[in-house]
């Protein structure tokens, strides 16, 4: 279904979109335009000798975002914007109007064909190959292939955050101080001069704003480029293994859908790293300038907490590996507990799965408890570092007896905030550079895990299609088979089948992390097998359970490792797989799977499976939806469905893996008389069966037994032979023999000839059978077919409605079904009043400070005190007990915050996942039949993600600088109490701006939820017909699917991060206006009436307001996008109707074992 049809809706000025088709199809021709586009990267078939791309043309369409005004050209709105659009992300403002208006046109919005997956992932891969070809698959580094992937992005980057860290340091400290000292002594220069200082204040806090602004847009560009490259770098991965033994499905599952946001995560953070260390050098240098050798004191306690914070973050890393682990584990789990949920629910193991899953999560919630109790103190760090800086060097400064006025020490408090910035980043950047970290190292895992070598010799124009000589076979690697060094492609997928294996060996995946030769013995599954197949023909092959069947199948198609021998073929295959894999989509689907209609080949391949009557019986015909698995099929009708598929395929090679056993006798004999034997005619098939009947008609059966050809022949060769095989049909037709008696009369004798009867009509037409009623399907069979397929008015939505979202704000019925999973509104309250008091702590330490300093050297003139020397105060030593006292109280309430926030979220997110997986486990089957398997494995991998570990990490960074924004202005309004006024004007253009765009930040993460769902979908759905996909051949067609549902998700999640950078930007452009506004009260007020004292700490609180208030305002948005999370564990929790008590089904089914032990002849339904 094409989602990005044009609509009707209002078409935005200003803004310009494109159908999906204009900037990024999937064909040849497109791909072949794309790079030779002037910003095209180079192809995935670049190499060395090829002439170098011209450099200036690469880049020719980012240097147009650094136009200053750009109209628009009807392409994406990013590419369209001029510099300053761009760098403000006012290329958002009417996507953020109409959105709150809802009349945008959702399915109008494309990704930028220059961050989509198709781009991004083919230079990847060139990147990766080369980095594999020059030091090999072992020592190849992810890392440093991601770094040269977007080096010119990551080095504009940084020269733009040193731009950030001089506007960042400028006006705290070397402004504040000037101003301060103008406020002091007002009569040493004039007044323009203080009101020129307060413009330069304002441009320095606005270009602050400005710089930072600039550098998420590039970087978020950077990182939705990583994200995408490394989603579809991982499916194309998956997809090109033919067998999966190493590593889990859980595993998969996570590294495509939380790894890629970690690796988001990772380079919009990261890059903050490069600045640290610029603006921390400028800092120190300033602050020794200012207050002299005792600011060294200040910034050691910096320089020592750095490192504490790096090896924090290790430990962190090292926690969240393991719990990775785990949850890789819970989440396979899950998927299996879902994928066989109508076999639990049958033996009724709801309860011993649910401790299953329990026992996991409690070992996950140990291990996430300690990544939260670090990270904890990790964020605590940021709040007491700068205070306890401030404390210790003004402390000993005034040991020292030193002199310390206003000026100084609010022009140090302001320096160390501007360092605060970089602390309070250093937690961020670290944590997303180490949980970067190991999603690459698990990803370098897949890349690393080997496909069998390939063994499969394609000989055109032989007499053979299929011949397999002395081949033997194993599951597990021998010790003789050497390890590649590049990585599968799906251009050396599509070579290996036309290619001998010693010419493409190279091509193999190596994965020495994932399997050690010799580790174990490689014991044969098959040994000596040797069949010849002529082109035409039909091979029988039986033998007993465990005999090696399925596993010859498996042989043919690549998933085995080949000891010794040859499989030799001449044509493309077809496989109908023991257990039919069906996915998600309509009958037509199914069949087709990607090949073009044809009417006529259609209608024949329907009758021959005999489909007519099903199709009859269902809905809407071949345009009725099936659910995930074909869970709403039943396993004879998904059989044939799998059969059409190979049917209408039209393959030269059919691998039947025993098709027939799901299917009714007599629908058995129909298909094969009619599919088989008719329609396939002249196709060379293999015919796995444990339905001897039909072996008679093969033209040579193989008979196997423990894994080797024990007998092979024609049927009358091998009944000639009187050896295993005339046993095994002897025996069957006395069975049969004996329950057609049964049937008929318990007295009626056994008729000898019956068997030889049955044989005859077999031999005449395959379908003469008393049982085998064929009167619906009387009616002209293309006729029959067509009305049935397409004289049908197709519904939407029939089986599976498409996944919606909640309208508005995430109500507080959310809000308060949380704090109840949390242990109550008390606990809460304990909790809330530990925060306010640690926090309060730091800003009575900025208080009584300037109460000392007001206090000056003890003299009566207060007025004149600040020209005294606090040193030489006779309370001296009692201002500096209640100065360090704060330092005892700070780190008293940060551990009881660290310990009882992490605790109670935790306790949280883990009753929220119990109880949703108890009432999801409890739901009726209809509930699994319209519910598709990644719609929930969604719930239990990225949302609860989200509730375990950014849900808290976000709630406490939010209490903490809200209560710090709380304060400052509480500050600024007890200096300067006519400047609630202009707060007051100020709150409310900034409540009318939340009130507007937080709503249409709010649909943009609601968005981007219900689009992550599909691919996880279809993510899983893949990984269940690998086998299938692989023999025929349709890899290009899945990963173009994930392409486009990859750069939907991908394009959301950029919307909703650039929206918050919007409002954060002009949130902090009315920062700068308070700014401007305090600074003017600092200089216009005389200092009998406010002491510099208090205008000092007015001002040095302002200061932090800029960055602050819109990362408060950020933070809230992001909390709130994380309770979207919360909403939708709610939404499956309060959603999901239970069935029937689960104890009275196990009391029903233990009665029913009482009555059936009592009475043996009866039958319970």
């Amino acid at each position: 279904m094409n989602v990005y049809r044009t609509s009707e809706k209002e078409i935005i000025s200003g803004l310009s979109y494109r159908k999906r088709s204009d900037s990024l199809t999937w064909n040849c021709e497109s791909n072949a335009a794309m790079e030779m586009n002037p910003e095209g990267l180079p192809s995935l078939h670049y190499r060395e000798e090829d002439p170098p791309p011209n450099k200036y043309l690469k880049y020719h369409t980012s240097l147009q975002n650094m136009i200053p005004f750009r109209f628009s050209n009807r392409s994406n709105p990013m590419d369209d914007a001029g510099f300053f659009s761009f760098a403000s992300f006012a290329w958002m403002t009417p996507m953020m109007w109409s959105l709150f208006r809802n009349r945008l046109d959702k399915s109008s919005l494309s990704l930028s064909s220059h961050d989509g997956a198709d781009t991004n992932g083919k230079r990847f891969e060139r990147l990766w190959e080369e980095e594999v070809a020059k030091v090999g698959l072992e020592k190849a580094s992810l890392g440093g292939v991601f770094m040269r992937f977007q080096r010119t992005r990551l080095l504009v980057a940084f020269l733009v955050s040193i731009f950030f860290t001089l506007s960042v340091f400028i006006g705290p400290a070397v402004l504040v101080y000037e101003i301060l000292n103008y406020a002091e002594a007002p009569g040493t220069s004039t007044l323009v001069h203080g009101v020129g200082l307060c413009v330069a204040l304002f441009v320095s806090e606005f270009s602050k704003a400005f710089f930072a602004s600039l550098l998420w847009a590039v970087n978020l560009r950077t990182a939705i480029r990583v994200k995408s490259s490394f989603s579809i770098i991982a499916f194309q991965k998956i997809i090109s293994l033919r067998s999966i033994s190493n590593i889990s499905v859980g595993e998969m599952i996570n590294v495509l859908t939380s790894d890629g946001y970690r690796m988001f995560e990772a380079v919009l953070f990261g890059t903050f790293l490069l600045c640290i260390p610029v603006l921390l050098t400028v800092c120190i240098i300033y602050a020794c300038y200012t207050l002299g050798y005792t600011a060294l004191i200040g910034v050691s306690v910096y320089l020592i907490f750095i490192p504490v914070q790096f090896t924090i973050a290790r430990l962190i890393q090292r926690f969240r590996r393991k719990a990775v682990r785990v949850t890789d584990t819970r989440v396979r789990t899950m998927n299996e507990v879902l994928t066989c949920i109508k076999l639990i629910k049958m033996y009724a193991w709801e309860t011993s799965f649910e401790k299953k899953i329990t026992d996991i999560r409690k070992k996950e919630k140990q291990l996430l408890e300690l990544a939260g109790y670090t990270q904890s103190i990790n964020s605590s760090i940021t709040t007491i570092i700068p205070t306890l800086a401030t404390i210790l060097t003004f402390v000993v400064h005034t040991l020292l007896g030193l002199p310390l006025g206003s000026a100084e020490a609010f022009t140090i408090i302001a320096i160390f905030n501007s360092m605060r910035f970089s602390l309070g980043l250093l937690p961020f950047s670290v944590k997303a550079i180490a949980e970067g970290q190991v999603s690459l190292a698990r990803l370098k895992k897949l890349l690393m895990t080997q496909n069998p070598e390939s063994y499969l010799v394609q000989r055109h124009g032989s007499t053979s299609a299929l011949v397999m000589e002395k081949a033997t076979f194993t599951w597990t690697r021998p010790e003789g088979q050497t390890t590649t060094t590049l990585p599968d492609t799906t251009a050396s997928l599509k070579r290996r089948k036309v290619e001998p294996p010693g010419q493409n060996g190279t091509h193999t995946p190596g994965q020495n992390g994932t399997h050690t030769p010799g580790q174990n013995e490689a014991k044969p599954t098959l040994r000596n097998i040797s069949f010849n197949l002529p082109k035409g023909n039909l091979l029988g092959i039986c033998g007993n359970v465990g005999s090696g069947k399925t596993s010859l199948i498996s042989s043919i198609l690549e998933q085995m490792h080949l000891q010794h021998g040859s499989v030799t073929a001449d044509g493309a295959f077809a496989y109908v797989s023991q257990q039919a894999w069906i996915f998600h989509g309509t009958v037509q689907d199914n069949i087709l799977m990607g090949e073009p209609f044809n009417q006529t080949r259609y209608d024949k391949v329907i009758s021959a499976c005999s489909l007519i009557a099903d199709l009859a019986i269902l809905p809407y015909g071949d345009q009725t939806e099936i659910g995930e698995r074909g869970l709403n099929l039943s396993g004879g009708q998904k059989q044939r469905v799998s059969l059409a598929r190979a049917v209408y395929s039209n393959k030269d090679i059919i691998l039947l893996d025993d098709p027939l056993s799901a299917v009714d006798a007599h629908v058995g004999k129909h298909i094969f008389e009619e599919c088989i034997k008719k329609t396939l005619k002249g196709k060379s098939i293999v015919l796995v069966t444990h339905q001897l009947q039909y072996l008679e008609f093969c033209d040579e059966v193989l008979v196997l037994e423990s894994g080797k050809v024990k007998e092979a022949g024609t049927h009358k060769a091998l009944m000639k032979a009187k050896g295993r095989y005339a046993q095994m049909i002897n025996n069957f037709q006395m069975e049969s023999s004996q329950e057609r008696t049964a049937e008929k009369k318990p007295t009626q004798p056994d008729a000898p000839d019956t068997k030889e009867k049955d044989l005859d009509e077999h031999k005449g037409t395959g379908i003469e059978n008393p049982a085998f009623d064929m009167s619906d399907e009387n009616p002209d069979e293309s006729g029959g077919s067509q009305s049935v397929s397409h004289d049908v008015n197709v519904s939407k939505d029939q089986l599976v409605t498409q996944e919606g979202s909640q309208e508005g704000s995430v109500t507080w019925r959310t809000y308060h079904q949380y704090c109840k999973a949390t242990g109550g509104y008390m606990l809460l309250s304990l909790i809330i009043i530990a925060f306010i008091c640690l926090v309060g702590t730091t800003a009575f330490s900025n208080w009584w400070l300037s109460y000392w300093l007001e206090q000056g050297s003890g003299t009566a003139n207060v007025s004149n005190s600040t020209a005294g020397n606090i040193s030489l105060n006779p309370d001296l030593s009692f201002y500096q007990m209640v100065y360090g006292l704060v330092v005892v109280a700070m780190l008293v309430f940060s551990f009881i915050k660290g310990y009882s926030f992490t605790k109670v979220t935790l306790h949280a997110s883990s009753k929220l996942h119990d109880t949703m997986f108890r009432n999801i486990l409890n739901s009726p089957m209809s509930f699994f039949d319209t519910t598709p398997t990644g719609r929930i494995v969604n719930r239990f991998s990225k949302d609860q993600d989200e509730v375990d570990t950014m849900l808290p990490f976000n709630m406490e960074n939010f209490l903490q600088f809200c209560l710090m924004v709380t304060y400052t202005i509480i500050t600024i309004s007890a200096v300067f109490p006519p400047l609630l006024i202009a707060i007051t004007l100020l709150g409310a253009i900034f409540t009318l701006i939340l009130y507007i765009f937080q709503r249409s930040i709010r649909e943009m993460k609601r968005m981007e939820n219900v689009s992550r769902s599909p691919w996880i979908s279809l993510t899983t759905s893949t990984i269940q017909g690998l086998g299938t996909i692989h023999a025929y051949d349709k890899r290009e067609q899945y990963i173009q699917q994930f392409k486009e549902m990859s750069d939907i998700n991908s394009n959301h999640f950029l919307l909703f991060n650039c929206g918050t950078r919007w409002l954060s930007f002009w949130l902090d452009f009315l920062s700068a206006s308070v700014t401007l506004m305090v600074a003017l009260f600092v200089v216009l007020s005389s200092p009998d009436i406010i002491s510099p004292a208090m205008k000092g700490l007015a001002l040095s609180y302002t200061i932090q307001l800029t960055g602050m208030l819109q990362y408060v305002v950020r933070l809230s948005t992001e909390l709130e996008a994380k309770f979207l999370s919360v909403e939708r564990l709610q939404e499956y929790i309060e959603g999901c109707v239970s069935e029937i008590p689960r104890m009275l089904s196990v009391i029903i089914m233990f009665l029913s074992r009482v009555v059936c032990l009592r009475y043996p002849g009866c039958f319970l339904l």
